[in-house]
């Protein structure tokens, strides 16, 4: 603290009469000056102290934590200007650091006008142990797993709160509904020991759900909205889980505005049993009234303005829901969309459509107004490509498909050019935005095209099973974004996958040898040839195939060719060459006289012309859409054992017949099929044959034309196929979800025939049900597994009631 010194006489004499008067100033000064140093020590919201210079920064209180560690965290220093604000986030720096309970700051004037900093910390006191009581449904060892403190740490609180909440859900999520968890804050302070005590209550199930209020739809109708659902033995928990409560409350509500029940109020409750361990769980629900539309008006933004694009008609043409209809959300929705997307596809990609309904009178009617903000129109103009390390630009350009120059389709940039990248399989995620309008030229903007790339390359190990090629393991080598002119630089470039990459060309090499079946395969596709329209694919091969039903085998190898190109979104057109070697052996005395007289060696050759049109949504996964595919083949067009004329075609749409509100869709698959060889020259391997995967209730290959006799006994008819020259086949089937979409059920029917005339007079007729397993870690396609029953057969068939297909990676 400042002193005033003052002069002194020699102790015990007294002052004289004029110095009397010196004292008194100084004892005055020693008062004001000692106050001024009280106050100085203070507040850090001082005015006093703003933008004066800090001398230095003090720090006191600490025990564990090392004071360079607090001197890192803060931003204040010494010969800064001070600022209390900078001390306020240094405060709230320190204490989310978790190693403090205390935090303070002071300030303190000093006699040369600086000021010094004090930090005063008190650390929090370290959680020495960790334990439960109470638990029994859960060990030790599974509630240790689910909490996130760490003995030897400091406390935590956060940690704590979190440490609650995990194990109730791990409770929960067992059935324990009740379940309470405390800490003992006691024991805590007392030794550093967290104890968690445990009430776990009884495990509590859902046995009922009921609906109450409900009057316009069935409480199954409702119940087909909600995830939770009434316990089950072996299949459902039945547990009470509060939020997928709040999801199933919030899924009604959007069933019931979807139809026109705007006032529609919705809320649940559990209902306990006596002993605790049962509860059912009630939907209350006020519908309200259903409303409709009574009119519709469109307006500028805000009710000002005119629109200068469409007129008031033409908006309203576009509309999805009408006046009259019942008021329903969804549709309302989509006419937004539709009203937007006429707007986009001009270049107007700003457009905003905002709506407003207002009850009329006292009838459950009303008015809907839609208010536009067109915007400005723009044209395209550069396209920027970023994150493509390995892809060409040119490989995106291509699914860009914008044109600078062209009015900007907002179609594009919101919805297909997205899809179209990642759809492509070269890229994880994809993002393209519109970037600001040129200075130069308000009417252009350019477009930034951003993606991931993911590895496009793979070495699978696997097995396939399935009751028509019985047993077969898998090796097969990918690449579908391979450059064949893009050689690697050296052998760790090539192992490291940085060659032979970048184009989008399709390589693949596989190896599938089998118990009936052995495959063995190297393909190589190109889908831009020369840089044109035109795709470009090759791929030779070798297959050899024991054939059970017939008693004997088959040995392939050729080369496919072909050139195709896309007309427009949904048409492909291509043809195509056809080079193989054919050869049958290891007979049996049983084997049909006709394949014997086909044994070869015999050379093969076609050229085909294809068409084909695909309109589906997902290609892995189709829920709507349609595809027609039709081909005509000639063999012999480069020479060979065999000459005629080849037609096939067919025809497969998807319908979705329902959808809930999880989006799981029940989707009604129909398909046709049609084939007609012009020669009963053609030999028995190229035949047409159906039974097995392609005709379920039927054995493989068995719906064809008989034998008339054996290699031994050439005039013995038998019931072995050799194949027929005219094919039909009619089919349906619903598949609907049964658990998540994980799960699937269908229900089939398979009719058709093959004869070696074009006829019906040889129908079959199979129905039968079966299940989908989707596991996505194993690939794409599902396991299957179908029984089917025939329902008209003819002479001589063989029923193969269950049939399935399985994929299994390593």
């Amino acid at each position: 603290m400042p002193r005033t010194h003052l002069t002194a006489r020699r102790a015990g004499s007294i002052p004289a009469r004029g110095s009397w008067s010196l004292v008194l100033v100084g004892a005055l000064m020693s008062l004001v000056l000692g106050s001024r140093a009280a106050l100085a020590q203070g507040s850090i919201e001082d005015e006093t102290f703003a933008d004066r210079p800090v001398a230095r920064i003090e720090i006191v209180g600490l025990d564990r934590v090392s004071e360079q560690e607090i001197r890192n965290n803060i931003r204040i220093g010494a010969g800064q200007p001070y600022d209390p604000k900078t001390v306020r986030d240094d405060v709230a720096t320190l204490y989310r650091l978790g190693h403090f309970e205390m935090v303070n700051a002071s300030a303190t004037l000093q006699p040369d006008g600086t000021v010094v900093v004090t930090y005063r910390l008190t650390e929090q006191a370290l959680v020495r142990d960790i334990q439960t009581v109470g638990n029994k449904a859960a060990t030790d060892q599974e509630l240790r797993n689910a909490i996130p403190l760490v003995p030897g740490g400091p406390r935590d609180d956060f940690l704590m709160e979190q440490s609650v909440f995990r194990i109730k859900e791990l409770y929960k999520n067992r059935g324990h509904y009740l379940v309470e968890v405390t800490v003992d804050e006691s024991r805590l302070k007392e030794s550093g020991v967290v104890i968690f005590r445990i009430l776990e209550g009884p495990r509590v199930r859902i046995r009922d759900i009921e609906f109450v209020g409900n009057a316009a739809f069935p409480a199954k109708q409702l119940q087909a909205q909600i995830k939770t659902k009434a316990w089950f033995f072996l299949f459902v928990k039945g547990n009470i889980d509060e939020q997928q409560l709040i999801d199933d409350v919030a899924a009604l509500d959007k069933f019931y505005r979807d139809r026109g029940f705007v006032d529609v109020r919705i809320d649940r409750r559990a209902e306990l049993s006596p002993d605790q361990k049962e509860a059912k769980l009630i939907f209350v629900i006020s519908e309200g009234r259903q409303y409709r539309l009574r009119a519709a008006r469109i307006e500028g933004p805000g009710g000002r303005g005119t629109l200068r694009v469409f007129d008031e008609s033409q908006l309203q043409s576009l509309m999805v829901i009408r006046p009259g209809d019942v008021f329903q959300q969804n549709l309302v929705k989509r006419t937004l969309q539709s009203i937007e997307t006429a707007y986009r596809v001009q270049g107007y990609i700003d457009v905003r459509v905002q709506e407003a309904y207002y009850r009329v009178g006292e009838a459950p009617e009303v008015d809907l107004l839609l208010m536009i903000d067109e915007g400005d129109s723009y044209d395209a103009g550069l396209i920027r490509i970023q994150g493509n390390f390995l892809t060409r630009d040119k490989v995106i350009r291509r699914l860009v498909r914008i044109q600078p120059g062209r009015p900007l389709d907002g179609r594009e940039l919101s919805d297909f050019v997205e899809a179209r990248l990642v759809g492509s399989r070269l890229f994880n995620d994809a993002r393209v935005t519109a970037q600001e309008p040129d200075p130069d030229d308000p009417r252009t903007r350019d477009v930034l095209v951003e993606v991931k790339e993911r590895n496009t390359g793979s070495l699978n190990f696997g097995v396939s099973l399935g009751s028509d090629t019985s047993f077969a393991g898998e090796v097969s080598l990918s690449q579908y974004n391979f450059d064949i002119a893009d050689t690697p630089l050296s052998f760790g470039e090539f192992i490291s996958g940085r060659g032979f990459r970048g184009a989008g060309q399709s390589f693949n090499i596989t190896a599938a040898p089998g118990i009936d079946v052995s495959t063995y395969s190297i393909g190589f596709a190109e889908p831009h040839l020369f840089e044109s329209d035109y795709g470009g694919s090759l791929n030779a091969f070798y297959r050899d195939r024991e054939f059970s039903l017939g008693q004997y085998s088959e040995q392939r190898y050729g080369v496919n060719l072909g050139i195709s190109r896309q007309v427009g979104d949904f048409w492909r057109a291509g043809v195509g060459a056809r080079l193989e070697h054919v050869e049958l052996d290891d007979f049996s005395p049983f084997t049909p006289i006709e394949v014997f007289n086909d044994r070869g060696p015999a050379y093969l050759s076609a050229a085909s012309f294809s068409l084909s049109r695909n309109t589906v949504d997902n290609p892995i996964r189709p829920s709507r859409g349609s595809v027609i595919d039709f081909s005509a083949s000639y063999y012999g067009a480069f020479g060979g054992d065999y000459s005629y004329p080849f037609m096939r075609g067919g025809y497969t749409t998807f319908l979705t017949l329902d959808e809930d509100f999880l989006g799981r869709k029940s989707v009604l698959r129909l398909n046709t099929q049609m084939g007609y060889i012009f020669s009963s020259a053609a030999p028995t391997y190229e035949r047409f044959y159906l039974g097995g995967r392609s005709f379920r209730g039927f054995e493989f290959r068995s719906i064809s034309p008989k034998s008339s006799g054996y290699i031994i006994a050439p005039d013995v008819p038998n019931n072995n196929p050799v194949g027929g020259q005219f094919l039909f086949f009619a089919g349906a089937q619903y598949e609907v979800p049964l658990l998540s979409e994980m799960i699937t059920g269908v229900v089939f029917t398979d009719t058709g025939t093959v004869q070696n005339t074009f006829g019906f007079d040889q129908y079959r007729v199979s129905a039968g049900v079966g299940v989908r397993l989707y596991i996505e870690a194993l690939g794409p396609a599902p396991l299957a597994f179908d029984l089917a029953w025939p329902i008209v057969s003819q002479e001589g068939d063989i029923e193969q009631v269950f049939s399935f297909t399985a994929e299994l990676p390593f």
